[in-house]
Protein backbone atom coordinates (compact mmCIF):
# COMPACT_ATOMS: atom_id res chain seq x y z
CA UNK A 1 0.00 0.00 0.00
CA UNK A 2 3.06 2.28 0.29
CA UNK A 3 2.96 3.26 -3.38
CA UNK A 4 -0.75 4.04 -3.25
CA UNK A 5 -0.30 6.16 -0.11
CA UNK A 6 2.42 8.18 -1.86
CA UNK A 7 0.17 8.81 -4.85
CA UNK A 8 -2.65 9.93 -2.56
CA UNK A 9 -0.32 12.33 -0.76
CA UNK A 10 0.82 13.78 -4.10
CA UNK A 11 -2.82 14.26 -5.12
CA UNK A 12 -3.50 16.07 -1.86
CA UNK A 13 -0.54 18.43 -2.34
CA UNK A 14 -1.57 18.99 -5.96
CA UNK A 15 -5.09 19.84 -4.87
CA UNK A 16 -3.92 22.29 -2.17
CA UNK A 17 -0.88 23.98 -3.76
CA UNK A 18 0.72 26.85 -1.87
CA UNK A 19 -0.22 30.41 -2.97
CA UNK A 20 3.38 31.28 -3.84
CA UNK A 21 3.57 28.38 -6.29
CA UNK A 22 2.35 28.74 -9.84
CA UNK A 23 -1.44 28.73 -9.83
CA UNK A 24 -3.03 25.61 -11.25
CA UNK A 25 -6.59 24.49 -11.77
CA UNK A 26 -7.99 22.25 -9.02
CA UNK A 27 -8.74 18.64 -9.92
CA UNK A 28 -12.49 18.30 -10.62
CA UNK A 29 -14.46 16.04 -8.32
CA UNK A 30 -15.45 13.88 -11.29
CA UNK A 31 -11.80 13.16 -12.07
CA UNK A 32 -10.99 12.49 -8.42
CA UNK A 33 -13.83 9.96 -8.33
CA UNK A 34 -12.41 8.20 -11.40
CA UNK A 35 -9.02 8.02 -9.68
CA UNK A 36 -10.32 6.82 -6.32
CA UNK A 37 -12.58 4.17 -7.82
CA UNK A 38 -9.50 2.48 -9.28
CA UNK A 39 -7.60 2.18 -6.00
CA UNK A 40 -6.89 -1.55 -5.56
CA UNK A 41 -8.11 -2.00 -1.97
CA UNK A 42 -10.77 -0.58 0.29
CA UNK A 43 -8.05 0.29 2.82
CA UNK A 44 -6.47 2.58 0.21
CA UNK A 45 -9.86 4.18 -0.41
CA UNK A 46 -10.41 4.76 3.32
CA UNK A 47 -6.94 6.33 3.57
CA UNK A 48 -7.72 8.63 0.65
CA UNK A 49 -11.06 9.73 2.09
CA UNK A 50 -9.34 10.66 5.37
CA UNK A 51 -6.66 12.77 3.66
CA UNK A 52 -8.70 15.98 3.33
CA UNK A 53 -12.23 17.37 3.32
CA UNK A 54 -12.42 17.43 -0.49
CA UNK A 55 -11.45 13.78 -0.85
CA UNK A 56 -13.91 12.79 1.86
CA UNK A 57 -16.69 14.68 0.07
CA UNK A 58 -15.98 12.83 -3.19
CA UNK A 59 -16.03 9.40 -1.55
CA UNK A 60 -19.11 10.26 0.52
CA UNK A 61 -21.12 11.36 -2.52
CA UNK A 62 -24.15 9.13 -3.14
CA UNK A 63 -23.01 8.30 -6.68
CA UNK A 64 -19.56 7.06 -5.68
CA UNK A 65 -20.46 3.68 -4.09
CA UNK A 66 -22.43 2.63 -7.18
CA UNK A 67 -19.49 3.58 -9.42
CA UNK A 68 -17.11 1.64 -7.17
CA UNK A 69 -19.29 -1.48 -7.12
CA UNK A 70 -19.43 -1.56 -10.92
CA UNK A 71 -15.64 -2.00 -11.07
CA UNK A 72 -14.93 -4.08 -7.96
CA UNK A 73 -16.45 -7.38 -6.90
CA UNK A 74 -17.86 -7.59 -3.39
CA UNK A 75 -15.18 -8.99 -1.07
CA UNK A 76 -15.54 -12.15 0.94
CA UNK A 77 -16.50 -11.32 4.54
CA UNK A 78 -17.02 -14.80 5.93
CA UNK A 79 -19.32 -17.80 5.98
CA UNK A 80 -22.80 -18.45 7.36
CA UNK A 81 -23.49 -22.00 8.48
CA UNK A 82 -26.76 -23.90 8.71
CA UNK A 83 -27.22 -22.72 12.30
CA UNK A 84 -26.92 -19.08 11.15
CA UNK A 85 -23.57 -18.68 12.90
CA UNK A 86 -21.28 -16.22 11.10
CA UNK A 87 -17.63 -17.23 10.73
CA UNK A 88 -15.49 -14.21 9.71
CA UNK A 89 -12.89 -14.76 7.03
CA UNK A 90 -9.34 -14.97 8.33
CA UNK A 91 -6.95 -12.03 7.81
CA UNK A 92 -5.90 -10.41 5.50
CA UNK A 93 -9.54 -9.58 4.73
CA UNK A 94 -9.61 -6.05 6.23
CA UNK A 95 -13.35 -5.38 6.00
CA UNK A 96 -14.41 -8.46 7.96
CA UNK A 97 -14.26 -6.98 11.47
CA UNK A 98 -15.88 -3.70 10.48
CA UNK A 99 -18.74 -5.42 8.69
CA UNK A 100 -19.34 -7.86 11.55
CA UNK A 101 -19.61 -4.87 13.90
CA UNK A 102 -22.37 -3.30 11.77
CA UNK A 103 -24.21 -6.35 10.42
CA UNK A 104 -26.84 -8.27 12.37
CA UNK A 105 -26.02 -11.88 11.60
CA UNK A 106 -28.28 -13.02 14.43
CA UNK A 107 -31.11 -11.81 12.16
CA UNK A 108 -32.98 -10.45 15.15
CA UNK A 109 -34.89 -8.08 12.84
CA UNK A 110 -36.81 -10.93 11.19
CA UNK A 111 -40.50 -11.51 12.04
CA UNK A 112 -40.75 -12.98 15.52
CA UNK A 113 -39.77 -15.42 16.72
CA UNK A 114 -36.51 -14.84 14.84
CA UNK A 115 -35.09 -18.16 16.04
CA UNK A 116 -37.66 -20.03 13.93
CA UNK A 117 -35.98 -19.09 10.66
CA UNK A 118 -33.64 -21.63 9.02
CA UNK A 119 -31.09 -20.70 6.36
CA UNK A 120 -31.51 -22.01 2.83
CA UNK A 121 -29.13 -20.00 0.65
CA UNK A 122 -26.85 -16.96 0.49
CA UNK A 123 -26.26 -14.83 -2.61
CA UNK A 124 -24.91 -11.32 -3.26
CA UNK A 125 -25.09 -10.28 0.38
CA UNK A 126 -28.66 -11.55 0.82
CA UNK A 127 -29.83 -14.52 2.89
CA UNK A 128 -32.82 -16.73 2.07
CA UNK A 129 -34.56 -18.49 4.97
CA UNK A 130 -37.71 -20.49 5.66
CA UNK A 131 -39.71 -20.71 8.86
CA UNK A 132 -39.11 -24.00 10.66
CA UNK A 133 -42.08 -26.30 10.15
CA UNK A 134 -43.42 -24.40 7.12
CA UNK A 135 -41.35 -24.88 3.97
CA UNK A 136 -43.50 -22.40 2.04
CA UNK A 137 -42.98 -19.39 4.33
CA UNK A 138 -39.89 -17.67 2.94
CA UNK A 139 -38.02 -14.45 3.71
CA UNK A 140 -35.07 -12.73 2.03
CA UNK A 141 -33.00 -10.41 4.19
CA UNK A 142 -30.02 -8.05 4.12
CA UNK A 143 -28.09 -8.50 7.41
CA UNK A 144 -25.91 -5.43 6.82
CA UNK A 145 -28.83 -3.00 6.57
CA UNK A 146 -31.34 -4.99 8.69
CA UNK A 147 -33.93 -5.24 5.91
CA UNK A 148 -36.16 -8.14 5.00
CA UNK A 149 -38.86 -9.04 2.53
CA UNK A 150 -41.49 -11.67 3.25
CA UNK A 151 -42.35 -13.56 0.09
CA UNK A 152 -45.97 -14.37 -0.78
CA UNK A 153 -47.00 -18.02 -0.30
CA UNK A 154 -45.87 -20.45 -2.97
CA UNK A 155 -48.81 -21.59 -5.13
CA UNK A 156 -49.54 -25.32 -5.19
CA UNK A 157 -50.06 -26.72 -8.68
CA UNK A 158 -49.22 -30.39 -8.11
CA UNK A 159 -52.04 -32.65 -6.97
CA UNK A 160 -51.56 -34.16 -3.51
CA UNK A 161 -48.26 -32.30 -3.15
CA UNK A 162 -47.20 -31.12 0.32
CA UNK A 163 -44.09 -28.87 0.20
CA UNK A 164 -41.20 -30.19 2.28
CA UNK A 165 -37.42 -30.42 2.24
CA UNK A 166 -37.76 -33.95 0.82
CA UNK A 167 -39.50 -32.95 -2.42
CA UNK A 168 -38.31 -29.37 -2.98
CA UNK A 169 -35.13 -27.37 -3.47
CA UNK A 170 -34.97 -23.59 -3.18
CA UNK A 171 -32.30 -21.20 -4.41
CA UNK A 172 -31.62 -17.47 -4.13
CA UNK A 173 -30.38 -15.87 -7.36
CA UNK A 174 -28.95 -12.39 -7.84
CA UNK A 175 -28.97 -10.16 -10.89
CA UNK A 176 -27.03 -10.68 -14.08
CA UNK A 177 -24.05 -8.60 -15.21
CA UNK A 178 -26.30 -6.34 -17.28
CA UNK A 179 -28.77 -5.62 -14.46
CA UNK A 180 -28.62 -2.01 -13.25
CA UNK A 181 -31.01 -2.54 -10.33
CA UNK A 182 -28.86 -3.74 -7.45
CA UNK A 183 -31.92 -4.62 -5.38
CA UNK A 184 -33.11 -7.21 -7.93
CA UNK A 185 -33.13 -10.87 -6.95
CA UNK A 186 -35.19 -13.95 -7.69
CA UNK A 187 -36.01 -17.12 -5.80
CA UNK A 188 -36.24 -20.45 -7.63
CA UNK A 189 -38.40 -23.13 -6.03
CA UNK A 190 -38.13 -26.55 -7.73
CA UNK A 191 -40.81 -29.00 -6.59
CA UNK A 192 -40.85 -32.65 -7.67
CA UNK A 193 -42.36 -36.01 -7.03
CA UNK A 194 -41.43 -39.43 -8.36
CA UNK A 195 -42.42 -38.66 -11.95
CA UNK A 196 -42.58 -34.90 -12.59
CA UNK A 197 -41.16 -31.57 -11.57
CA UNK A 198 -42.32 -27.96 -11.59
CA UNK A 199 -40.42 -24.73 -11.00
CA UNK A 200 -41.74 -21.55 -9.43
CA UNK A 201 -39.78 -18.31 -9.80
CA UNK A 202 -40.31 -15.26 -7.61
CA UNK A 203 -39.13 -11.90 -8.98
CA UNK A 204 -38.41 -9.03 -6.61
CA UNK A 205 -39.37 -6.65 -9.43
CA UNK A 206 -42.95 -7.90 -9.84
CA UNK A 207 -43.48 -9.37 -6.38
CA UNK A 208 -45.07 -12.40 -8.06
CA UNK A 209 -44.44 -16.10 -8.50
CA UNK A 210 -44.38 -17.53 -12.01
CA UNK A 211 -44.81 -21.27 -12.65
CA UNK A 212 -43.71 -23.66 -15.36
CA UNK A 213 -45.95 -26.47 -16.59
CA UNK A 214 -45.06 -29.81 -15.00
CA UNK A 215 -42.42 -31.74 -16.93
CA UNK A 216 -41.05 -35.27 -16.78
CA UNK A 217 -38.45 -35.37 -14.07
CA UNK A 218 -34.89 -36.43 -14.83
CA UNK A 219 -33.98 -39.31 -12.51
CA UNK A 220 -33.08 -38.01 -9.04
CA UNK A 221 -31.22 -34.89 -10.16
CA UNK A 222 -29.88 -32.55 -7.52
CA UNK A 223 -29.18 -28.89 -8.12
CA UNK A 224 -25.83 -27.15 -7.76
CA UNK A 225 -25.53 -23.41 -8.43
CA UNK A 226 -26.97 -20.70 -10.63
CA UNK A 227 -25.25 -18.44 -13.15
CA UNK A 228 -26.59 -15.88 -15.62
CA UNK A 229 -30.22 -16.64 -14.90
CA UNK A 230 -29.89 -20.43 -15.17
CA UNK A 231 -29.87 -23.10 -12.47
CA UNK A 232 -27.62 -26.12 -12.98
CA UNK A 233 -27.81 -29.62 -11.50
CA UNK A 234 -26.63 -33.19 -12.03
CA UNK A 235 -28.68 -36.25 -12.86
CA UNK A 236 -28.35 -39.27 -10.59
CA UNK A 237 -25.92 -41.07 -12.88
CA UNK A 238 -23.84 -37.90 -13.39
CA UNK A 239 -24.15 -38.34 -17.15
CA UNK A 240 -26.07 -35.14 -17.89
CA UNK A 241 -26.27 -31.58 -16.66
CA UNK A 242 -29.82 -30.41 -16.04
CA UNK A 243 -30.48 -26.72 -16.72
CA UNK A 244 -33.42 -24.57 -15.71
CA UNK A 245 -33.54 -21.25 -17.59
CA UNK A 246 -35.47 -18.63 -15.60
CA UNK A 247 -35.83 -16.40 -18.65
CA UNK A 248 -37.48 -19.07 -20.81
CA UNK A 249 -38.94 -20.94 -17.82
CA UNK A 250 -37.74 -24.19 -19.38
CA UNK A 251 -35.89 -27.34 -18.29
CA UNK A 252 -33.28 -28.90 -20.57
CA UNK A 253 -30.44 -31.44 -20.48
CA UNK A 254 -26.85 -30.72 -21.54
CA UNK A 255 -23.97 -33.13 -22.05
CA UNK A 256 -21.22 -33.11 -19.45
CA UNK A 257 -17.48 -33.09 -20.18
CA UNK A 258 -16.08 -36.64 -20.37
CA UNK A 259 -14.18 -36.20 -17.09
CA UNK A 260 -17.44 -35.46 -15.27
CA UNK A 261 -19.15 -38.63 -16.51
CA UNK A 262 -18.16 -40.99 -13.74
CA UNK A 263 -21.03 -43.45 -13.80
CA UNK A 264 -21.41 -44.94 -10.35
CA UNK A 265 -18.48 -42.99 -8.83
CA UNK A 266 -19.13 -39.70 -7.05
CA UNK A 267 -17.85 -36.50 -8.59
CA UNK A 268 -17.71 -32.98 -7.16
CA UNK A 269 -18.98 -30.35 -9.60
CA UNK A 270 -19.28 -26.57 -9.19
CA UNK A 271 -20.61 -23.96 -11.62
CA UNK A 272 -19.22 -20.42 -11.89
CA UNK A 273 -19.94 -17.39 -14.04
CA UNK A 274 -16.69 -16.78 -15.92
CA UNK A 275 -17.73 -13.40 -17.36
CA UNK A 276 -19.33 -12.28 -20.63
CA UNK A 277 -21.94 -15.01 -20.45
CA UNK A 278 -19.38 -17.82 -20.26
CA UNK A 279 -20.24 -20.73 -17.96
CA UNK A 280 -17.38 -22.38 -16.09
CA UNK A 281 -17.47 -25.85 -14.55
CA UNK A 282 -15.01 -27.25 -12.01
CA UNK A 283 -14.84 -31.06 -11.83
CA UNK A 284 -13.15 -32.94 -9.00
CA UNK A 285 -13.61 -36.74 -8.95
CA UNK A 286 -14.01 -38.15 -5.44
CA UNK A 287 -10.75 -39.01 -3.62
CA UNK A 288 -8.58 -37.47 -6.32
CA UNK A 289 -6.48 -34.29 -6.34
CA UNK A 290 -6.87 -33.25 -10.00
CA UNK A 291 -9.26 -30.32 -10.34
CA UNK A 292 -10.30 -29.66 -13.97
CA UNK A 293 -11.88 -26.48 -15.29
CA UNK A 294 -14.12 -26.38 -18.38
CA UNK A 295 -15.99 -23.54 -20.10
CA UNK A 296 -18.85 -23.25 -22.57
CA UNK A 297 -21.00 -20.45 -23.94
CA UNK A 298 -24.31 -19.85 -22.20
CA UNK A 299 -26.44 -20.07 -25.34
CA UNK A 300 -29.30 -22.00 -23.76
CA UNK A 301 -28.62 -25.15 -25.78
CA UNK A 302 -26.22 -28.04 -26.10
CA UNK A 303 -24.63 -27.18 -29.44
CA UNK A 304 -21.42 -25.73 -28.03
CA UNK A 305 -18.97 -28.18 -26.44
CA UNK A 306 -17.19 -27.93 -23.14
CA UNK A 307 -13.58 -26.88 -23.53
CA UNK A 308 -10.93 -27.88 -21.02
CA UNK A 309 -9.07 -24.77 -19.86
CA UNK A 310 -6.81 -26.06 -17.10
CA UNK A 311 -6.19 -28.92 -14.69
CA UNK A 312 -4.83 -28.03 -11.27
CA UNK A 313 -3.17 -30.61 -9.01
CA UNK A 314 -4.21 -29.99 -5.41
CA UNK A 315 -1.97 -30.93 -2.49
CA UNK A 316 -4.28 -33.70 -1.24
CA UNK A 317 -7.40 -35.68 -2.09
CA UNK A 318 -9.39 -34.36 0.89
CA UNK A 319 -10.97 -31.41 -0.90
CA UNK A 320 -14.64 -31.06 -1.82
CA UNK A 321 -16.64 -28.40 -3.66
CA UNK A 322 -19.60 -28.45 -1.27
CA UNK A 323 -19.33 -24.73 -0.46
CA UNK A 324 -19.96 -23.82 -4.11
CA UNK A 325 -19.04 -20.52 -5.68
CA UNK A 326 -19.80 -16.81 -5.74
CA UNK A 327 -19.29 -14.95 -8.98
CA UNK A 328 -15.89 -15.88 -10.38
CA UNK A 329 -14.63 -17.37 -7.13
CA UNK A 330 -14.67 -21.09 -6.30
CA UNK A 331 -14.57 -22.34 -2.70
CA UNK A 332 -13.03 -25.62 -1.61
CA UNK A 333 -13.57 -27.35 1.73
CA UNK A 334 -10.61 -29.33 3.07
CA UNK A 335 -11.26 -32.09 5.58
CA UNK A 336 -9.13 -34.73 7.23
CA UNK A 337 -6.25 -32.79 8.76
CA UNK A 338 -5.46 -34.09 12.24
CA UNK A 339 -4.65 -30.63 13.60
CA UNK A 340 -7.23 -28.56 11.74
CA UNK A 341 -10.61 -30.11 11.01
CA UNK A 342 -12.02 -27.39 8.76
CA UNK A 343 -10.17 -25.30 6.23
CA UNK A 344 -11.84 -23.28 3.51
CA UNK A 345 -9.98 -22.08 0.43
CA UNK A 346 -10.91 -19.76 -2.42
CA UNK A 347 -9.74 -20.07 -6.00
CA UNK A 348 -9.88 -17.22 -8.50
CA UNK A 349 -11.23 -18.37 -11.87
CA UNK A 350 -8.73 -16.19 -13.77
CA UNK A 351 -5.52 -16.91 -11.86
CA UNK A 352 -6.38 -20.34 -10.34
CA UNK A 353 -4.54 -19.17 -7.23
CA UNK A 354 -5.58 -21.06 -4.10
CA UNK A 355 -5.89 -18.96 -0.93
CA UNK A 356 -6.83 -20.11 2.58
CA UNK A 357 -9.70 -17.93 3.82
CA UNK A 358 -10.85 -19.75 6.97
CA UNK A 359 -9.54 -22.32 9.41
CA UNK A 360 -11.04 -23.87 12.53
CA UNK A 361 -10.57 -26.88 14.79
CA UNK A 362 -14.29 -27.48 14.44
CA UNK A 363 -16.20 -28.35 11.28
CA UNK A 364 -18.75 -26.00 9.72
CA UNK A 365 -22.21 -27.33 8.95
CA UNK A 366 -23.28 -26.40 5.41
CA UNK A 367 -21.15 -23.22 5.05
CA UNK A 368 -22.19 -20.57 2.53
CA UNK A 369 -19.92 -17.70 1.54
CA UNK A 370 -21.11 -14.20 2.42
CA UNK A 371 -19.80 -11.43 0.15
CA UNK A 372 -20.64 -7.77 0.61
CA UNK A 373 -19.13 -4.32 0.68
CA UNK A 374 -18.39 -2.58 3.99
CA UNK A 375 -21.03 -0.08 5.18
CA UNK A 376 -19.49 3.03 3.62
CA UNK A 377 -19.56 1.41 0.17
CA UNK A 378 -22.86 -0.46 0.35
CA UNK A 379 -26.53 0.37 0.03
CA UNK A 380 -29.61 -1.69 0.99
CA UNK A 381 -29.94 -4.63 -1.40
CA UNK A 382 -33.38 -5.78 -0.25
CA UNK A 383 -36.12 -3.33 -1.06
CA UNK A 384 -39.14 -3.35 1.22
CA UNK A 385 -41.28 -1.56 -1.36
CA UNK A 386 -43.23 -4.65 -2.43
CA UNK A 387 -43.68 -5.62 1.21
CA UNK A 388 -45.15 -2.22 2.06
CA UNK A 389 -47.66 -2.63 -0.77
CA UNK A 390 -48.96 -5.78 0.90
CA UNK A 391 -47.38 -8.56 -1.10
CA UNK A 392 -48.93 -11.43 0.79
CA UNK A 393 -51.48 -12.85 -1.60
CA UNK A 394 -50.28 -15.45 -4.09
CA UNK A 395 -49.93 -13.98 -7.57
CA UNK A 396 -49.01 -16.36 -10.33
CA UNK A 397 -48.46 -16.04 -14.05
CA UNK A 398 -48.77 -19.38 -15.79
CA UNK A 399 -47.51 -18.30 -19.20
CA UNK A 400 -43.74 -18.74 -19.78
CA UNK A 401 -41.61 -15.64 -20.00
CA UNK A 402 -40.39 -14.85 -23.49
CA UNK A 403 -36.63 -15.02 -23.83
CA UNK A 404 -34.93 -11.63 -24.22
CA UNK A 405 -34.28 -10.56 -27.76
Amino acid sequence: MGGNATEIALLERRHHSCPQEMASLPIPDELLAEIFVRLPTQADLAHASAACVTFRRVVADRSFPRLYRKIHAAPLLGFLDLNRVFHPADPPHPSTSATKAFADFSLSFLPAPASDWTMLDVCDGRVLLYRRGDFTELVVCDPLHRRHLLLPPIPEFIDDWVPSADNSQIFLVGGNEEDSDETFFSVIYVAFDQHKQTAFVFSSTTGKWQATPSTVRSPCSYWLQSAYGCLYGLTESSQKLQVFDTRRMEFSLVDLPPKAKTGSSYVHVAIVGAGEGIIGMFVLPHKTSDLSYFVKSNNGGSSSHWQLQKTVSLDSSHYSLDVGSTGRQLFLYHRGSPSLDARLFSMDVKTFQLEKVFGSKFGILYPRAYNNFPPFLSTPIVSSGAQEQGVGTPQVEEEPIDSPQ
